[in-house]
Formats: structure tokens, sequence, C-alpha cells
């Protein structure tokens, strides 16, 4: 058995956690003893769902690899997904119905980069595809759906990550590190802030509107409640998170 074939979970965690700020580390499903899996010889087939700023930014991490090809990229709107296409255009293709990515042969794992509200059934239905995921933070909107996707993940023996940002980088680690030496003492309080002035003006408030002709809003929203459109809502991920239903918050 080679070196790979034995690497476990815990090993996968950990190289993860090294992966540094907002990278997904892909690890092909073969090195896990996954069956179907590609051989060890073979690249890592990636495909995106949620063509955002987030999720292009985690497709570009990957995609600098060598053993990593992307082979499919998702979004209900038209002009991102057309955009995320662009720069893998010789090896990708481009679907507006994340299903229909799921059901391709030639990806391997899936970035779950879309709107919160869209987490657990994307993973879920990921994971029943036999896609390991890399699923963007919040992981879901509600412990139920956490607990959901945990259990997709065990019954369907996939590998997943939850993208944490700077929590897997090294200084959080390193912090990790000191509190468990037992050099500071029992802590008995952590307190952390986050401090931030949006100005008189917060977001803004431009009115509901109809959606853009690109924009398939009746998909975006999905699983939440339906609602007029509004330009904030699509912004960006900072701005989205001013819209608890689709957002947590």
């Amino acid at each position: 058995m080679s070196d790979t074939s034995k690497l476990t979970r815990r090993d996968f965690v950990r190289t993860a956690a090294a992966a540094g700020v907002a990278v997904p580390c892909v690890i092909s499903a073969s090195a896990l003893g996954h069956a179907g899996a590609p051989g060890a010889n073979e690249k890592m087939r990636v495909g995106l769902i949620g063509c955002g700023g987030m999720g292009q930014g985690n497709l570009a991490n990957c995609a600098k690899h060598a053993d990593v090809v992307v082979t499919a990229v998702c979004d209900v709107a038209k002009d991102r997904r057309e955009r995320a296409l662009a720069k893998y255009k010789d090896t990708a293709k481009a679907y507006a119905d994340y299903r229909e990515l799921l059901a391709q042969k030639n990806v391997d794992a899936v970035i779950i980069a879309s709107p919160p509200h869209w987490h657990a059934l994307m993973a879920i239905d990921a994971c029943e595809a036999g896609k390991d995921i890399y699923l963007q933070k919040p992981m879901t909107l509600y412990l139920g759906e956490s607990l959901a996707v945990k259990a997709a993940v065990k019954k369907h023996n996939r590998i997943s990550q939850v993208g944490t940002q700077i929590h897997a980088s090294a200084n959080y680690h390193k912090v990790v590190d000191i509190v468990r030496s037992g050099n500071l003492g029992p802590i008995s309080v952590a307190r952390t802030f986050n401090v931030l002035n949006l100005g008189a003006e917060g977001i803004g408030n431009p009115p509901n509107c109809d959606p853009p002709p690109e924009l398939d809003w009746d998909f975006w929203v999905g699983p939440g409640p339906m609602r007029p459109f509004n330009p904030l809502i699509v912004q960006d991920s900072f701005t989205h998170s001013s819209f608890m239903a689709y957002s947590g918050g």
C-alpha cells in the first residue's frame, strides 16, 4: 500500500488546516481509498458552485496546483458564470443548475460558495452524487442543517472541509498550541470583538426592482422565502449578510 493510500481523515484535516487563508485543500478521494475515485496519477477534477468573489478566489487557489483541473462552473447568474468560465474555458463547462453539474462524471469535488441558505441542500446533494466538498462558511444557517450535512458526509464516505478562512492559518494554530501547552494556566474567559463602522448610510437603501435578465431570481431564492428582488442582496457576500433570511446575518 502506498503512503498516499494510508492517509487518514485526521491527516486530511491537518493538511487542510495548513493550506492557509481561504485555500481549499483538495485531496483525491483515491488517497482515502474511496471506491470509484480517480487513480493516483490522474488529476483532481474540480467544479465550482457559486461564482462570486469568494468562490472564484477559492477556485483559483485550487487551480494553481498542477494536479488539479477545473471542469465545471455553475451560477444562476449568467454574467458571473461566464466570467468564471472564461478563465477555464479550455477544460470547463458552465451550468445554470447545480444539479446538472453534480451529474457530471468528470467532477470529483466541488467548492460550494453559493448564498448560505443553499449550503445544506447543495452539500447533501453533492455527497449523494459522490463528490467531495469544500463548503464555504457559514456551514449552514441552522444546527439541524449542519447535522444533516454531517450525516450525508458520513453516509456517503465523502471528504469535507468548511471554509473558515483565517482559522486555518498558521497564527491561529499557534495560539491553539500555546493554550493547550498549559503555559498560560487555566483559561477562564475569552473575548473577541468585531468593530465595524459603515457610516450613517449603512449599506444603502435602494428600492426593490425587477431582477436583471441574466439572473434567475426564482432559482436564487430557492429554499428561502420569496421576496422582491433588491440589488443589495446579490451585490457581494458582505452586503448580502444584512439579509438574515439568506445569510444568518
